[in-house]
Formats: structure tokens, sequence, C-alpha cells
């Protein structure tokens, strides 16, 4: 289509102005006739026939490049036939115009006419004008012949019987020419009116495919796939040139090859080369759009080789460099699982590099953004934990900039405080792992005790005291940073050393009230003395060796600025307060107990050490004891956001009686058994992260056993020439790696459907998508019609993002012609349906594939329903219809079960505003049966591992967590116990981001 714009904001001349305009007027004013003309003709307004006439007669014949192309625009849109259908004698005259300008002298005009007729349709036109067209094939001028093979191409699809023999002219021209633009529209148009030519084509260039142009390139990869869907066994001839194709300029050029070569073969060699092609476009690419698609195929790419991506690790995180905080972390989420022994080291350093670039970025103003920063430096922290736990020795290597990152800025801009709550965690963990670090790190921790930003941080680290300071020297630091933070607050200080203040507090009064008297005599001596100093002062000896006297300034300020300073009000006090008491002040309950905790556990440690010496003992417990008193005491203040609750009490009235009354069975517990959870929780996490590492590796071993795909070409060695390029092919194709990996089973289905899908315009899958309902997505197929209907339908559905694709296979079961079928369909839900279809007609026991595409606005259930509607040939009755089955969409299919950490876990279960609670009661089942059974339920993935002690416990509480396909979110709590009859009961407790995926979930329970 040709766009002409117009401006509206002028008055357009009528038609008796514009029909002067055109007879009398000059160039320019015929100009403005002509546009007025064609926009009064796309209105609808009815113009009269003589109007045609007179652009034939006045317009037609003028040589100004402006008016001619108006004039094929007017061409174009005018009514060319009359009431009877057939063409207006008055068109014969503007033919005869058309082929004065097919011969033309100035090439624009020839092309511009040329391009014009890719648009007509009419045969009694093109039948004029064919000659001229095919003289212009051959013409020197590369705009003329590129626009010569569009209109060829354009009169061979609506009126073949003009140009039968366009398909030879084209692959005659397209073996001669030598411009890129012209071989591009030769090789575009072929491939679209003689597959077959095109393909005979492109095997005679495919070996140097390469050295053509972009355009070229692009049209013969996706013909390849085309081939390849129709014959597999073609795929040999193309591998080479495919992999060739991957070193491109072109980036384009390089992201298609690398798809085309993946549909093709999923041998390692070439699975090797499509990571190192995507991990280059990542690179290299600036979009951030183009970034994350490739990051997508990356993760898809995971799922079918590990190993291969592993390879590419280092390169991946380079793009870390990035100022997208999203492409960041999912830079990171990609490169889980994909450490190893071979390249830790080199990642570690990486990432200490990016923690502290990101740590050294100035504070934002903008909430949002600095929300973000502290969420990304959240996921960064919890990628170095998981290679911390599966690679201890590299601990080592981070434990500085984790211990800066507890006390960053970043932690006041974010309101979860996450940032140090995770680096502590991380920290906690290396030294239980790291014994040789532990002094190290201990000193640096109590070094840093002040400044630690975060309620959640501090407590941990309070606990690391506790658990981690062994000597003498440890533990009394640790308690008079403790002591020192409580002190801080007046009302809790010992009766003795406040008597001391008030009484400096007095006698200061006493002095400022005698000090005007004073003032008062001694004012004269004091002027004197001023002038004394201030002289001595303010001489000063210049550069040159002589003496100036400078002008004194008055002093008056600064004796005023320390009368401010000694002036401080409450508000000023609770500023400088250290953060541990700021956070007693905000309402942070448990600080207290795990304050008691600390100094108890520090008070065992010391009594441990000093056992021969009780006297020194003794007073230390004692003044523990002190301190634990002054702990409740501030709880109790009046000025605290939120006092001391009864099992903070009951916690601490409990740390009192284990110093009054020590045991050696209850220290033992103190002492030990808190560490020695930590040391379980530990070497579960490690066995469950080398269990699914070891899945992973199973999953390959499966793999291995699959011999041969049922397409794959039977290559014998023996038979095959020793040529170098073939040795290459073969290398893809029958190396005993490529049956060790096999692409991942969502693009082989995908694969699958494109060549079940006859239809040419569907898009070649990336591996993206997913199929609803079982793995095998081809077995999960929706009946839509019965099988005695006169047309049979059948569907399946397909997730790509948020776009849900319904394949339907529909056949004519009876012996007439169906014409006009349509498929109409209608949804319910957070479904809908952007694509109609367009009417089809269907043999007898023909058969046509459809595709429809849904938009998916939300995580709930929908419904699909509608009918088919056609007309059979020949009747005259009305239109039939069929009533189709609703396809019920269930939340299920949204959901993946996934693993998140402890942390994140809690995050969410406080963020998460929508909650449903679904009692649950099961009889003669064990728990691990029982969570097995809702884990497959409500497709979510338990964060807990059952152990057989939980059985005999008769209680068992566990995690779940899932993520939907658009990045929704849902995490759930099931706690269960066993009645006296041996049955289950309990809860299952779900939150999650939007209201239909909690109620949706609640209902699949119930």
């Amino acid at each position: 289509m040709s766009t002409l714009i117009f401006n509206t904001t002028k008055k357009l001349p009528t038609l008796p102005e514009i029909e002067k305009l055109i007879t009398e007027g000059e160039i320019q004013e015929k100009i403005i006739a002509m546009k007025s003309l064609i926009h009064h003709t796309l209105n609808g307004e009815v113009v009269p026939q003589k109007m045609l006439m007179n652009v034939i007669q006045f317009v037609a014949p003028e040589s100004d490049h402006t008016l001619k192309k108006l004039g094929l625009i007017y061409w174009e849109i005018v009514n060319k036939k009359g009431s009877d259908g057939k063409l207006l004698s008055q068109i014969i005259l503007v033919c005869n115009y058309l082929l004065k300008d097919l011969e033309h002298p100035n090439e624009f005009v020839r092309g511009s006419t040329l391009r014009f007729l890719c648009k007509i349709k009419e045969e009694g036109i093109l039948e004029f004008l064919i000659s001229g067209v095919r003289e212009n094939l051959k013409h020197d001028i590369a705009y003329v012949r590129k626009n010569a093979y569009l209109a060829i191409a354009s009169i061979y699809q609506t009126n073949k019987n003009l140009a039968e023999d366009a398909p030879e002219l084209l692959h005659e021209c397209l073996i001669t020419e030598t411009d890129s633009a012209c071989r591009r529209n030769a090789f575009l148009m072929l491939y679209e009116i003689d597959e077959e030519r095109a393909i005979e084509f492109l095997l005679t260039v495919v070996d140097d495919l390469s050295r053509f142009d972009e355009s070229v390139q692009l049209i013969s990869l996706d013909l390849i796939k085309k081939i390849y869907r129709k014959d597999k066994t073609e795929r040999s001839k193309y591998l080479l040139s495919i992999s060739k194709l991957l070193d491109s300029h072109s980036k384009s050029v390089q992201f298609e090859a690398a798809k085309t070569l993946l549909s093709l073969t999923s041998s390692i060699h070439a699975l090797r080369a499509v990571s190192q092609t995507y991990t280059s476009l990542l690179n290299n690419e600036r979009d951030h759009n183009i970034k994350l698609i490739v990051l997508d195929l990356l993760r898809n790419l995971k799922f079918a080789s590990r190993s291969v991506v592993s390879e590419s690790l280092l390169d991946i995180l380079r793009s870390l460099k990035t100022k997208s905080f999203d492409i960041k972390k999912k830079i990171l989420e990609l490169s889980e699982g994909l450490v190893t022994i071979r390249n830790v080291e080199k990642v570690v350093l990486l990432l200490r590099f990016e923690l502290k670039t990101a740590q050294e970025q100035p504070i934002s103003n903008d909430e949002e953004i600095q929300k973000t920063v502290s969420e990304y430096l959240c996921i960064l922290i919890q990628f170095l934990h998981s290679i911390a736990l599966e690679f201890p020795e590299m601990s080592s290597q981070i434990v500085d900039l984790l211990i800066a990152l507890i006390t960053s800025n970043i932690n006041e801009s974010s309101k979860s405080g996450t940032t140090s709550e995770d680096a502590v965690l991380l920290i906690r963990d290396i030294m239980e792992t790291c014994k040789d670090l532990r002094s190290q790190i201990l000193k640096s921790l109590l070094d840093q005790f002040w400044e630690t930003k975060g309620s959640q941080a501090i407590g941990t680290l309070l606990w690391i005291f506790g658990e981690y300071c062994l000597t003498e020297e440890e533990i009394k630091l640790a308690y008079s940073y403790i002591q020192d933070c409580i002190y801080e607050f007046e009302e809790v200080r010992d009766p003795d050393e406040r008597e001391k203040e008030n009484e400096n507090e007095n006698e200061n009064e006493n002095i400022n009230e005698n000090e005007d008297e004073i003032e008062k005599e001694t004012e004269t001596e004091k002027e004197k003395e001023k002038e004394i100093k201030t002289t001595s002062s303010n001489t000063r000896i210049t550069d040159d060796f002589t003496y100036v006297t400078v002008m004194p300034t008055d002093q008056t300020n600064n004796s005023q600025q320390q009368a401010n300073e000694l002036e401080i009000s409450k508000e000023q006090k609770t500023e400088i307060m250290s953060n541990i008491s700021l956070c007693l002040i905000k309402g942070k309950v448990f600080l207290y107990s795990i304050l008691c905790t600390t100094i108890t556990k520090l008070a065992l440690r010391f009594s441990e050490l000093k056992k021969e010496e009780s006297v020194i003992v003794n007073k230390f417990i004692a003044n523990s004891m002190l301190l634990i008193i002054a702990i409740y005491k501030v709880g109790k203040l009046s000025r605290m956001k939120k006092k001391i609750d009864s099992d903070t009490e009951a916690r601490i009235f409990t740390c009192l009686k284990v110093l009054g009354d020590p045991d050696s069975e209850i220290n033992k517990i103190w002492l030990c058994e808190c560490r020695n959870s930590l040391t379980t929780i530990i070497k579960e996490q490690r066995e469950h992260s080398q269990k699914r590492r070891k899945n992973e590796g199973l999953v390959e071993d499966n793999q291995k056993k699959i011999k041969n795909k049922v397409d794959d070409v039977i290559n014998i060695r023996q038979l095959t020439s020793n040529n170098l390029e073939n040795d290459r092919v073969l290398q893809m194709e029958d190396s005993e790696e490529d049956l060790k990996n096999l692409i991942a089973s969502e693009v082989d289905l995908n694969r699958d459907i494109d060549d079940d899908n006859d239809n040419d315009n569907d898009d070649d899958s990336s591996g993206s998508s997913i199929f609803f309902g079982k793995k095998d997505g081809l077995n999960q197929i929706y009946q839509l019609t019965g099988f005695s209907d006169p047309v049979y339908a059948e569907a399946v559905m397909i997730v790509d993002g948020f776009d849900i694709y319904i394949d339907a296979l529909i056949k004519n079961q009876t012996s007439y012609t169906l014409q006009n079928l349509s498929l109409e369909l209608s949804t319910l839900g957070g479904l809908k349906l952007i694509q109609r279809q367009q009417p089809y007609s269907i043999a007898p026991l023909g058969q046509k594939t459809i595709r429809t595409t849904l938009k998916v606005s939300s995580t709930e259930s929908g419904l699909i329903f509608g009918n088919i509607n056609y007309d059979v040939s020949g009747s005259k009755n009305e239109t039939n219809t069929v009533v189709l089955n609703d396809i019920s969409i269930n939340v299920l299919n949204y959901l993946i079960p996934s693993d998140t950490s402890e942390i994140k876990f809690r995050k969410m279960w406080a963020d998460f505003a929508w909650e449903n609670k679904v009692l649950l009661s099961q009889e003669d089942m064990n728990f691990n049966e029982y969570i097995d059974i809702l884990s497959k339920k409500t497709n979510m993935k338990s964060l807990v591992a059952y152990s057989e002690e939980d059985e005999e416990a008769g209680f068992f509480s566990t995690n779940m967590y899932a993520k939907s396909i658009f990045g929704e979110e849902v995490v759930a709590n099931i706690s269960l116990a066993k009645t006296m009859d041996n049955n289950i009961t309990g809860h299952f407790k779900i939150r999650s981001q939007t209201q239909g995926l909690a109620l949706a979930l609640g209902e699949l329970l119930k």
C-alpha cells in the first residue's frame, strides 16, 4: 500500500474546483487537485465518471514525477469496472500510458510503475502490460530489476496463465544476478511461487551461502527449516553451511542460524556451537529485549545439555555489566547449577567484582531503583551462598565483601533489610564450614557490630557471637559491646553512676549562675586580653618575609556552637544511638530474647574457661544477670514502640534461671546443641544440592539409553567419502556424543507440532513453548466434537509466554465440499481471543489445521467454548453449526514446581496479600506419601526434606513453592499431625500474589 499524508487543517477544494484545477491549472495546482481527489475517493464520495477522463487527458501525459506517483495511487483506488463487471473502456487509455512508463528512460518512473503493478489484480490490465514487465527483467538498473521481479511474481500468483514461465525466468535471473537487493527479491519471489526451484537453486549455492548478503541468508534459513519439516533425510546437505553462518557478521543471521541448527540436529558439537553463538549475542547486543530473548533460549538449551551451557558460563556472567537489573537477575537464575570445579574459581572472582561494583554504587533518591538494587544484591548473595555450600574452599574470597555489605547504606533504603540478612547468613555458614577462618571473621564482625544494619542481621550476628566467641578476649569484647548498647538507655544505668552524673550537672548549674557576676567584674580585663590575643593570633608572615596584620574574626560563633552542642535534645540523642538500640526503640521484640540468650552463652563459656577461678566466674555471671535484668527494664520503658511480650519474658527468666543454677546437662544443650543444629541444616542443604545435581545427571544418563531418533539418517562411515567437509557433517550427525545430548523435550514437542501443522505462515518454535497437561503433550488432546459428527475436531494447546496457541485439526467426514467453514471460539476467565480465523473450504474427507491465539491476562482458571459453522457446496440451506465441547484450562497448567531459599520464602510469605486456608484429613497414610500426593495435586514443590523421625514425632510441617510461567509466585505451608486413630489431620495455607491463584488452588484441595 502507498502512503499519502494530508494536511487536514486546510479546507479541501470541492469536486468542481478540483476539475477546474486539473483541466486549467499548473503543475503545483494539479498536484493539489490530485491529492484532494484521492482524499475524496478514499472517503467514499461519489466522483463523476468524467473526472476519470479528465485525469487521463490532463494528468497522465505530464512528465512530473510527483504527478506520476499521484496518478499511480489514483489508478490503484479508482473503480476500474463498470456496473456489468467489465473493465471500463477508459482503462485502455490508462494502459497505454502505463506501458509508456514501463519503457520510460527514467528508472524511477519504471520502478514505480512496476511496483504499482504488484497491486493490480485485473487480468485485462495485466495482459496489456505483461510484455513491458518481461523486458524490465533484464534492465541495466538494479532498481528496475528488483521491482520487475516483484511484479512478475505478483502476476503469476494472481493470473498464472499470463506468466506461466515466471518461475523459470526468476530462476534464470537469480543465477546471473549480481546485485544483493535484486537477488534477495528474486529468491524471495521464487521461494513463494515455486518452492522446488528455490530448493534447486539453494542446493547449487549452499556451500557458498556465507558469501551472500544478509537478506538472502535469512530466506535460505527459512527455506531450510521448511525442507526439513517435509523431508528430514535432507538435513545433512545443509549442516555445514548453517554452521558457517554462525560466524556471520549479521547478528540476525547468527540468531536464525542457531535456531535452525538446533532444530536440525542435537549433536554435542551443534549444541556447543549454538551455545557459543547465543553467548556472543548476549555480550555484544545492546538491545535489552534481545538479551532477554537470548537468555530464555539459553535456559531451554540448559535443559537440553547442562554441561554445554556450563562451558560458556564465564562468558554469560560477563554480561552482568549491563545496567538492566532484570537482565542481571535472569543471568544469575540461568547460572544456577552451572558452576563446576573447573570454573568455580573464575566464577567467584567475577561475582566478587560484581558484588563490589554493586556495593559501591551511589545511593539513589528513587526508592524503586534502590529497592531493585537491594533485591539484586540479595539474589547475588544467595547465588554465592549456593556456591559456598558446594565449594567451601572458595568462601575465603568473598568474606571481606560480605562483612562490608552488612554495614552498607543500601540496607537503609531497603525496607526489608534482606541484603544484610543474606550476607550475615552466608557469613554464618562460612564460619561453620571453614574453621580456619573463624577467628579472622569473628574479629571483623566484632569491629563492625556497631554499624550493622537491619534487625534480622543484628540478631544473627548476636547468635554468631554466642556460638563462636571461644577465647576470653573474644567473650569479654562481645560482652562489652552488648553492655554499651544497653546502657545507652539512661533509665537502666547503675544508680551510683547516675548520682555522680546528677552531681556533676548541679555543679555545672551553680557555675552558670555565678558566671554573670564574674563577667561584669572582669569585662574590661577580658577586652584587653582579647585585644592582645587577637593581635598575636592574627599576625602573619607573608612569602616575602614581611609581617602583615589580619583583621580578627568574630569568635563568638565558636562559643555559641559549643553551647548548642551541649544542649542536645532527646531526639538528637536517639539519632546518635547504636543500631541495636534503635531497633529496640522501634519495637523489634525478638532482639530482647536474642540478647539475653547471647549473654547467657557468653557467661557459660566464660565459666567453662575459668573453672578454677570461681570468684572471677561468679562476678562475671552476676554482671551478666544484671545486664539481662537491664535488658528486661529496657523492654518495659514507656517510650518503646512495642513492649516485651509474655514469650520473651519467659525466655528472659529462663536465661536468669540457667545462670543462677548452672547444670552440666543444661550447659551442654546451650553450648553444643544449637551449633549442632546448624551443622545438621548445612549438611542437609549440601545433601539436597548434591542430590539435585545427581538427579540432573540421572536425566542425562536416561537420555543415553536412547539409541537413535526415529527420523535420524543412517550413515555408514565405510561408504562415505574421505572429504573433510563430509567428515565435519558426520561429526555433527553420527558422533557418540550425539546420543548423549538429545534436545530437550520442549523443543522436540514443538518440532512435532510444526511437522504436523500444514500452515506455511507458522513461525518455527524456539523451544520456549510448553504443552498443557502431561509432559508428553501430544497425548493430551482435547476432543472437540464426536466421531459421528459431519465435522470432527480435536485440539492441542501450547503456552508461549503470555500467549496460548490452540492448534485445532478439522476433518470433513462428509462426501461434500464444506465452504465458509469457520472456527468461532469464546472465552471466560483471564483469557482473551486476539485472533479471528478466516473462513476455509475443505474438500470431501479432507482436513485442515487451524491455529488460534489467546492472550492470558492472569493466572486463574479459564474456559474456552465455541462452535464450527460451515456451508455445504451446492446446497441452499442455512449455515450448519456444530457445537464444540468446552475446554477447561486448569490453573495447574500454569504452575511449575520450583526451589527457593528460606529467606526468600519468608519475605514472600510476609508480602503476599491473598491467603486461602484449607483443612486436610486423610486415613491410613504416612506423612511422606501424603505430601507427595499434595505436591502432585497442586504442582508445588516441598522445600523441607522428610525423615522417619517426623513420623515418630507424630507431626510434620513443610513449606511449598511454585512459580507460574508468567512469573507469578505462590507459597504454601502444610502442618500435619497424627491422631490416636493413626489418621492425618492438618491444614494447607496458601498465599499468592493474585486472588485467582489462591482460590483455584484451594478449590483443587477441597
